[in-house]
């Protein structure tokens, strides 16, 4: 375990995001969606380019995010989305949530294990390098995959962002469509319809 906790300087206690403060909040805004809006304004200027991640550092770095979201010192159930039954790791007589979920590891439902996956394929390594892509990796911790997937496809796709977040966000669209049981694109589609988001099938998202 302690090898584990070495992947973000010895601490499994996840740091402030950029331009936010040490719980990621900002202004009166959600602390998801702050965290997702830091990320890819801390991206901006950042741009490198796409890394070919081998199918066994894939694995490895998937793992390592997986016990980084089931260990981080925040309420599990943030998780919901992300871990079928999360409820069953937050009976009272349990030591610790965190602790219980380490030990079992369940696994993430379809579109959290496909969301972070599409984060591993763009960014690789980086996320655990700092800039643009580690603070799309803490604001994914924070959030949750599925919630943080929700929030990035929320950004309007007119907003200046780098190249690699806008195919990114893209890819989240993507997954929210092969599964709709999360509710999601369907929902982007009626406010894109009103006039409220930037259409998901616009060129650039």
């Amino acid at each position: 375990m302690k090898r584990w906790n070495s992947l973000l300087h010895g601490s499994s206690n996840v740091q402030s995001c950029p331009n936010g403060t040490s719980d990621g909040s900002s202004g009166g805004q959600h602390p998801a969606s702050n965290c997702t809006a830091s990320w890819l304004t801390s991206a901006r200027g950042k741009e490198m380019t796409g890394i070919g991640i081998i199918a066994p550092l894939e694995t490895e770095l998937y793992e390592r995010i997986k016990f980084l979201l089931f260990s981080v010192n925040l309420p599990v159930q943030r998780l919901e989305a992300d871990v079928d039954n999360i409820g069953r790791f937050t009976a009272s007589d349990a030591p610790s949530p965190q602790l219980r979920l380490v030990e079992a590891m369940p696994p993430l439902t379809p579109a959290a294990e496909a969301i972070v996956r599409a984060m591993i394929r763009s960014y690789g390594v980086e996320l655990f390098q700092g800039g643009g892509a580690k603070a799309a990796l803490i604001a994914m911790l924070k959030a949750g995959p599925v919630r943080f997937g929700q929030n990035a496809l929320t950004v309007d796709s007119d907003a200046p962002m780098p190249e690699r977040a806008r195919r990114l966000i893209a890819e989240f669209n993507r997954i929210f469509e092969r599964y709709p049981e999360r509710g999601f694109s369907q929902a982007r589609d009626v406010l894109s319809s009103i006039g409220l988001l930037g259409r998901p099938g616009r060129p650039g998202l």
